[in-house]
């Protein structure tokens, strides 16, 4: 059974952002339908309590996709490398990148292709991926429509239509800037604790009785 985001391609999460109607009821059933395989129309024949049974088995679809930045992945025994830095991306891309933002969900695969490419070159730490290609550029997009998990792209394609035309940010900055907050919020809960202990401390010394 299908449980978490990790389970849905591209192609589903895409369907399932697409669905619109003024009616919460008909709106799960046409989620379900897709998360499921099943006719929406069985769907609406199921007592309630069966329909509210499915339906808390895929409650967690009310959350997004975690945005963690995926760097590689591989799909049919190919390798895939995020683009080390977006001043890697042309002038042209870009302009093509633009005209994508008016339907950023249904072209979310294209932002992907973009972004994610066949790495030729890697070591331990770095990667080399090939330059842009209009050959095999939209079968690349496709092969990640329908058989890549969303939450392969969802973080960097987020950070990619944030970032403008930062040109000079690189997506190690990003991490690194993740990784800081992280030690950051470490930091912050180890002085509460330390704190609370402090006051803890203190206060059961007030509380005894000179002698």
């Amino acid at each position: 059974m299908t449980n978490s985001w990790n389970q849905i391609t591209i192609e589903k999460w895409q369907e399932i952002n697409q669905v619109q109607s003024e009616f919460e009821v008909s709106r799960l059933v046409e989620i379900l339908s897709i998360l499921t395989d099943r006719d929406p129309e069985e769907l609406r024949n199921l007592r309630i309590d069966e329909f509210r049974k499915l339906q808390s088995q895929f409650a967690w679809t009310s959350e997004p996709p975690k945005a963690d930045v995926v760097t590689k992945f591989e799909i049919r025994g190919k390798k895939y490398g995020i683009i080390p830095q977006l001043d890697f991306i042309t002038a042209g891309e870009w302009l093509d990148a633009e005209s994508w933002k008016e339907d950023s969900v249904g072209n979310i695969h294209l932002y992907a292709a973009l972004i994610y490419r066949p790495i030729i070159k890697e070591d331990e730490t770095t990667w080399e991926i090939e330059p842009h290609k209009t050959a095999g550029f939209l079968e690349r997009a496709n092969l990640f429509l329908r058989e890549l998990p969303i939450t392969q792209v969802y973080g960097a394609v987020l950070f990619f239509l944030a970032s403008g035309i930062s040109f000079s940010q690189s997506i190690q900055d990003y991490l690194t800037q993740l990784e800081d907050l992280k030690k950051d919020q470490m930091k912050t809960t180890q002085t509460q604790t330390h704190t609370k202990k402090h006051n803890e401390h203190s206060s059961k010394e007030d509380s005894e009785p000179m002698i």
